[in-house]
């Protein structure tokens, strides 16, 4: 899921920014800019019950301009919000409710807070009910 999940905001950034280089979590040398690093935090996995799993994920996106100024941060902050109302990975659509962006060190750092439910298969061996009697009587 997780990789299927980094995949799909690739995907999106390589449509929004064709000429914008996207790399891994890091580079040795040979940095490209402007361009984008994607970093999956997995967070908690709460069981619900047996068939249920909340999740919790944080992507943080960042960016390097060329320019290295607050300026395009923030105006690259406006566009990543606009792009990320929602994401579709492993046949789900996940609105995302909470974006937010922090600037450090002249880099944006635009994170992706997920929060969402899982239903799982039911895996469990149940045995087929072979007879039912039905009473007809009505009180």
């Amino acid at each position: 899921m997780m990789a299927a999940l980094r995949d799909a905001v690739i995907s999106k950034l390589k449509t929004a920014f064709p000429d914008h280089k996207i790399y891994g979590e890091k580079v040795e040398q040979g940095l490209k800019k402007p361009c984008f690093f994607i970093t999956v935090l997995p967070g908690d996995v709460i069981e619900l019950n047996k068939s249920m799993q909340q999740r919790e994920i944080t992507i943080d996106i960042q960016y390097l301009s060329e320019e290295e100024t607050n300026a395009k941060n923030i105006e690259m902050a406006d566009l990543l919000n606009d792009l990320f109302r929602n994401i579709a990975f492993d046949g789900l659509t996940v609105n995302v409710m909470e974006r937010r962006f922090e600037i450090v060190d002249d880099i944006l750092h635009f994170f992706l807070d997920l929060d969402f439910v899982v239903m799982l298969g039911d895996t469990t061996q149940h045995e087929l009910m072979q007879e039912i009697i039905h009473n007809k009587e009505v009180l």
